[in-house]
């Protein structure tokens, strides 16, 4: 049993403020203003000058490939793709890997302005295959030697570029499928293993995984199911299965599903749009028909999923909440709970369809602001009242459309305190929300998309004593400081918590061998 006395923020609906809270069991027995008298002979723990509240949830993010990107060769602090090619001539040379991924490059982040070519990179590293994965992580450029690797497989598919080395679309996810079948299984898993430690370090303690893609035969799904059930340190991992063929997914035991990607992104000017882009004269990529997303949501909708859409630009979204509409006039469901991915660029006819049949949106609220220099780079690419309505949050909010956080990992990293920071500070001041609406976005909208509100997301008598520690609080801080708050300590279930006190290999098969 444990005491917590200080200031205690639930975020429940209300907005309470508590002074002492009770863990038993690893449930909360107690949480108000005075101790009751049975629990005074219990030494309490002194908050101080820190804050608690419920752990931070992450509603999106993509577990596996978070885990492996963050342990491959480091590109994302560098300013020029000169530097870059020396790091990757250096790396090449002293590794003992026989291909070479790095992580992070950004046209917009380096003074020449573009990315790096293939030919740049056959200088650099010529006797090894080498691919370079964007930031944003959909997208990347090769050198010869692994195009050479991968042609057969890639040379019909879109987003392959043979004169730039550049890998796109359905060729960039081809890629990414040779490289993870070239990973050992206990690497991948060792890797998934110590990113729980990173997720703790920022106060997450639920996440949900989009999986099934990159990885053949979709092996990513059931890895990280088996390490979500086998983890002893309190982590929550819920696993969605990212498929567009209802019949694959009736296969798994499950909940959400994901559709496969409705659009790409602003970064590589693939995320679908209305009206062409400001500074060139396409409208990015609809990878699929309305009629296919319309059959998969009656489909899945009928068998009683959570249907999750990745839905970037206006044209994107339209069609998502649209098909969902759809499903849901063919069979009304009361607590669906349908969610879109994202929703960077709503419209606001769509956020009224949203508003009538209750979908979510899981939002990235550092959308501009996880780079230097991304806002500026987007912001060139939109009209100037395009830009105004990316991550409308005070719009969404008043239309009461329950909205909730995601890092979109490896696209960004996972930072709540971020996602606070930038939800009340919009770059467009009118659509910054209030603290307590981003600590909600954050904590409670998050476990009631993934149907854990009961269980997660307030500090309220019964639930699981899932709580963060910040050195201060949040709605002391001036509001453009937020971004200056720490996590001091995480606790789940009511313990501290601490690395994974068995090996990875004995995490998966204590997951797929329950006793």
């Amino acid at each position: 049993m444990q005491v917590f006395h200080g200031t205690i923020i639930t975020c429940d609906e209300n907005n309470t403020i508590a002074n002492y809270l009770v863990e038993r069991e690893g449930r909360i027995a107690y949480i108000g203003d005075t101790l009751p008298t049975q629990y005074e002979v219990v030494p309490p723990i002194e908050l101080g000058n820190n804050v608690a509240l419920p752990a931070f949830v992450d509603t999106h993010t993509h577990y596996s490939g978070f885990s492996i990107l963050h342990k491959l060769f480091p590109i994302n602090d560098t300013d020029s793709n000169s530097k870059i090619l020396e790091q990757l001539k250096d790396y090449a040379e002293n590794t003992r890997e026989n291909i070479i991924v790095g992580f992070g490059a950004t046209e917009f982040s380096v003074s020449e302005g573009y990315l790096l070519l293939r030919e740049q990179m056959d200088k650099a590293c010529p006797d090894k295959p080498a691919l370079i994965i964007k930031h944003d992580a959909h997208s990347g450029v090769a050198n010869s030697m692994f195009i050479e690797t991968v042609k057969s497989k890639i040379e019909n598919l879109r987003g392959f570029n043979p004169e730039t080395g550049e890998l796109r679309q359905e060729a960039f996810t081809t890629a990414c499928e040779f490289v993870s079948h070239g990973l050992s299984t206990k690497k991948v898993i060792d890797s998934m293993v110590e990113t729980t430690d990173f997720l703790a370090s920022k106060g997450i303690g639920l996440i949900c995984s989009a999986s099934g893609l990159g990885f053949i035969r979709d092996y990513d799904f059931d890895m990280e199911r088996s390490v979500a059930k086998g983890l002893d340190n309190g982590m929550q991992i819920r696993v969605a299965y990212q498929c567009s063929n209802v019949d694959k997914i009736a296969k798994k035991d499950m909940n959400r599903v994901v559709f496969a990607n409705l659009d790409g992104t602003f970064s590589n000017q693939d995320a679908s749009l209305i009206d062409s882009y400001s500074n060139a004269s396409h409208k990015g990529v609809s990878y699929y028909d309305d009629v296919d997303v319309q059959k998969f949501c009656v489909n899945a909708n009928r068998a009683g999923y959570q249907i999750a859409l990745h839905a970037v630009g206006d044209a994107a979204f339209e069609q998502a909440v649209n098909a969902i509409a759809m499903a849901l006039e063919d069979y009304p469901r009361y607590d669906h709970r349908h969610i879109i991915l994202h929703g960077s660029l709503p419209t606001k006819r769509s956020l009224k369809i949203c508003s009538k049949y209750n979908i979510m949106i899981s939002a990235m609220p550092s959308l501009l602001s996880h780079i230097d220099g991304v806002d500026e780079f987007i912001k060139n690419m939109l009209s100037e009242e395009r830009y105004s309505f990316v991550n409308p949050l005070r719009t969404i909010t008043d239309a009461g459309i329950k909205v909730c956080f995601n890092s979109d990992a490896p696209a960004t990293d996972p930072n709540p305190i971020m996602w606070i920071h930038d939800a009340c500070n919009n770059k467009n001041v009118d659509e910054s929300v209030s603290v307590y609406e981003a600590l909600r976005m954050a904590t409670y909208n998050g476990a009631l998309s993934l149907f854990d509100e009961k269980e997660r997301g307030t500090l309220e008598m019964g639930k699981s004593c899932d709580l963060v520690v910040l050195d201060g609080n949040p709605y002391e801080v001036p509001v453009n400081e937020l971004c200056k708050l720490n996590v001091a300590e995480l606790y789940l279930k009511g313990k501290p918590y601490q690395r994974s006190r068995t090996g990875s290999m004995a995490t998966m098969l204590r997951g797929m061998f329950p006793q």
